[in-house]
This record gives C-alpha cells, sequence and structure tokens, in this order.
C-alpha cells in the first residue's frame, strides 16, 4: 500500500511524459533513483527491498565498527595493564629485594628478617612480571611491527633469566659448602644484569603503549627512588666501613705503642 503511495506520488510530481534524473541519496545506504522516463518500466515496490537490504547492511557495519572498536579499546587497556605489571613487579619489587639483600643481611645494617624480606620481594616481583609478560606475548603475537618482536624478545630474556634465579633460591648450597662462594657469586653477578636488562626492557615496551608519556615518567620516578635509596645506603656503607677501618688501625696501633 505503501509503495503504491509513493508511486502516486512521484507521478505527480514528476510527469511522465518529461525525462527526469532524480538522485535521491538515502542516509544509510546511498541508494539513487537514476533516470527515469516514460520508456522505463521501473515498478517502486521492487526498491523496498533494495532500500531494506541497505539499511540492513548498515547496520550490521556498525555493530562491526563498534564490535572492532571495542576490541582495539580491550586490546589497549590490556597493553597497559601488562606494562603496569612489569613495571610493578620486575621493575620495582625485584631490584627491592636486591636492594634489602646487600644492605640488610649484615652491612652496614642487620635485620633478622632480611631473608624472608628477600624472599617475598622477589617472589612477589615474579609473579606479577611473570603474568604481565604472559598479557604482552599473547598481545604481541598479533603484531608484526619490529618494535614489539624487540621488547618481546628482551621480556622473554628477564623471564628466563628470573626463573634461574627463583629457581637458584632452592638449588643454593649450605653453608661451608665448598661451591657456596661461586654459586652466591653467579647469583649476585646474575641478578646485576638483570637489573639491566629490566630496565631496557621496561623503557623499550612503554614505547609501544597509548599511554607511553604517563607511564615513562611515572617509571623515572620509581627508578630515581630506587637509585637514591640505593645511593644513600651505598655511601652509608661506604662511610661506617671507613670508620670501622679507623677504629681497628688506632686501637691496633695503641697495642702496638711501647
Amino acid at each position: 500500500m505503501t509503495s503504491h503511495c509513493l508511486y502516486i506520488l512521484l507521478s505527480m510530481v514528476f510527469p511522465l511524459q518529461y525525462s527526469i534524473s532524480a538522485h535521491a541519496s538515502s542516509f544509510n545506504g546511498g541508494i539513487s533513483l537514476m533516470q527515469v522516463d516514460d520508456h522505463s518500466n521501473i515498478n517502486v515496490e521492487d526498491l523496498v527491498p533494495h532500500i531494506q537490504s541497505s539499511n540492513s547492511e548498515v547496520t550490521v557495519d556498525l555493530r562491526s565498527r563498534k564490535g572492532h572498536s571495542l576490541w582495539h579499546r580491550q586490546r589497549r587497556h590490556l597493553r597497559n595493564g601488562h606494562e603496569i605489571l612489569i613495571i610493578i613487579g620486575w621493575g620495582t619489587m625485584l631490584p627491592m629485594g636486591v636492594i634489602v639483600a646487600r644492605y640488610f643481611k649484615e652491612f652496614p645494617m642487620t635485620c633478622n628478617e632480611w631473608y624472608q624480606l628477600h624472599i617475598m620481594l622477589q617472589s612477589v616481583g615474579y609473579i606479577l612480571g611473570t603474568i604481565g609478560w604472559a598479557i604482552g606475548i599473547s598481545l604481541g603475537n598479533t603484531s608484526r611491527q619490529s618494535a614489539y618482536k624487540t621488547q618481546r624478545i628482551l621480556s622473554t630474556i628477564v623471564f628466563t633469566l628470573t626463573t634461574i634465579q627463583m629457581l637458584a633460591l632452592f638449588w643454593q648450597p649450605k653453608k661451608g659448602d665448598e661451591y657456596r662462594k661461586w654459586w652466591e657469586t653467579c647469583h649476585h653477578c646474575l641478578g646485576y644484569a638483570l637489573l639491566v636488562l629490566i630496565v631496557a626492557n621496561i623503557l623499550v615496551g612503554i614505547q609501544n603503549q597509548s599511554q607511553a608519556e604517563n607511564l615513562k615518567w611515572a617509571y623515572v620516578v620509581i627508578l630515581g627512588l630506587l637509585a637514591l635509596i640505593a645511593l644513600a645506603l651505598e655511601i652509608y656503607r661506604w662511610v661506617k666501613s671507613k670508620v670501622i677501618r679507623q677504629s681497628v688501625e688506632l686501637n691496633s696501633s695503641m697495642y702496638t705503642s711501647p
């Protein structure tokens, strides 16, 4: 019924004895009524299915675009979350564990619970960083950019070495064992090398994030605080060792003087 009314209105507005060219751009589908004259037999009813089909195609296209946008947004949040987990786990907790082991074991300050604190920081940092690494690997598999590949290689190396460090805690020889000294040397050297690789991995990874500027400044602040704490403790360690050395030399000179 509607199609017949439309046909009558078109006939009244555009007489059939004249050739007309009506270009009606549809908002949704871009439907055009091309040249209509008295010799052409165009059934308006045939246009209705095309309009309906066009509208359905536009609806599907809008839904697909909305789904793609939602997927892209979720992917961006996951990528930022993966970097935040690595910054907190590998970039913060692991260096704190190293600081505790170096400065609170025996000298310059003694803490009876240093080993438990060291294990706790290393374990939490390893778990958080590994979760972030796994998220990054799963997201990075769909990317072919060289920057992502570089980060995946660095993060995989860091994950491997941190896993070795965690397993080394269970493999450490007992005190007094002849291999204990070699184990401690390897454990310390690998730990310091890991700190350099972790910083490089995080800085490379931050460049690939949507919130790169905010993440970069946040990590610079964290890294600066850790560096200041380590520097202050190192200075305190050096000053205290010097004072102890001077005290020992003074006492020895007193005992040896006539």
